[in-house]
């Protein structure tokens, strides 16, 4: 008798334990997965609303399996580090600009010798180029899941004194982000001063510099109207594509119909990120109408000038990357090609 309680006890601790556990498991498994997303946009910024209506979407079609912690511009990872927290772990997925060099010797180029007039064609070129150079696109990003995509707004010559023609821009001094626009600055005949944005904000108040290329929405954003007084309606480069990318890991061990749940978000964030820099640009046309800001258009003559200039300017970028073994000069040639099919 005393064996067979003993026995019927042990058969009930081990049922009750049983339960227990399966339990927890599925509680385990039912818990929510939150992806940590980082990006360089401040919370009151289009692109931050973006994240958010992403997260929404997401969550909704997971059931509430997936939902995303959005850490906005800095409280996760400054700007820059975008791609390598992402890489190394420490977020799950990010959003925004790459702006380091480090490991992208073509893309690097890009917000010069991208020079598509406007955020659909650059977005539909940059599209090109994948296809056009698989391998050579690819290897600059092997070590994030690719997520989406998109050009962002374009880059312009904002100025206090109007330039008109290609003799207005000799002696000025032009802020430039980097050693390719700061080139094509040299070669139209204005002095490059290398700064960022921060500064180009000082030097513009204390007219230590002449004007810059810059995003027109930086402009906006940095309440530059008054001191920018004039925008060159030519497209000197589209930045460096805005791109949407995941831990590899993280991606891997989803589970399948989990991973389905962001592949399909996937063209939704694409597109929303496009409509996104649609409407910044309608919106900053807006500012630079109430500000006084005037969009000059070069005459045909002077345009041809001054585009005959900057191509050349380019062709040479394209040179230089040859010679690190990147096929430069085909891609510049590429680009112009697309660039005319789209916008002729």
């Amino acid at each position: 008798m005393y064996r067979v309680i003993s026995r019927f006890l042990v058969s009930l601790v081990l049922v009750v334990s049983g339960m227990f556990f399966s339990g927890s498991a599925v509680q385990g498994a039912d818990k929510p997965i939150e992806i940590r997303v980082a990006h360089m946009f401040p919370v009151a910024a289009p692109s931050h609303q973006l994240m958010e209506a992403w997260a929404k979407k997401i969550a909704a079609d997971s059931k509430g399996r997936l939902t995303a912690r959005i850490f906005p511009v800095n409280t996760l990872v400054p700007a820059p580090e975008l791609y390598d927290a992402v890489a190394s772990g420490t977020a799950d997925m990010s959003f925004g600009f790459r702006y380091a060099p480090k490991g992208q010797p073509l893309g690097v180029t890009f917000p010069f010798i991208l020079g598509a007039p406007d955020v659909i064609t650059a977005t539909k070129v940059y599209d090109d180029l994948w296809k056009k150079f698989p391998k050579v696109m690819a290897d600059e990003w092997k070590e994030v899941k690719i997520l989406w995509f998109t050009s962002s707004m374009f880059q312009a010559l904002h100025t206090g004194k109007p330039v008109r023609s290609l003799d207005d821009m000799k002696g000025l001094q032009i802020r430039v982000p980097s050693q390719e626009m700061g080139m094509m600055m040299k070669d139209l005949g204005a002095t490059p001063v290398f700064m960022s944005t921060a500064d180009f904000v000082i030097g513009m108040e204390k007219k230590t510099v002449d004007g810059g290329t810059i995003q027109p929405l930086a402009v906006q954003d940095n309440k530059l109207g008054g001191k920018v007084k004039y925008m060159l309606d030519l497209s000197l480069g589209a930045p460096t594509p805005v791109f949407a990318i995941m831990n590899k890991d993280f991606y891997s061990k989803l589970p399948a119909d989990l991973k389905a749940v962001i592949d399909k978000s996937c063209d939704w964030g694409k597109k929303g990120t496009i409509q996104t820099w649609v409407d910044v640009w309608e919106d900053v046309k807006k500012y630079y109408k109430a500000e006084g800001v005037e969009i000059i258009t070069l005459s045909p003559q002077e345009k041809t000038k001054v585009v005959s200039i900057v191509e050349k300017t380019r062709d040479k970028v394209g040179q230089e990357l040859d010679a690190k073994g990147i096929p430069g000069t085909e891609v510049v040639k590429y680009i112009r090609e697309r660039v005319q099919y789209y916008t002729k």
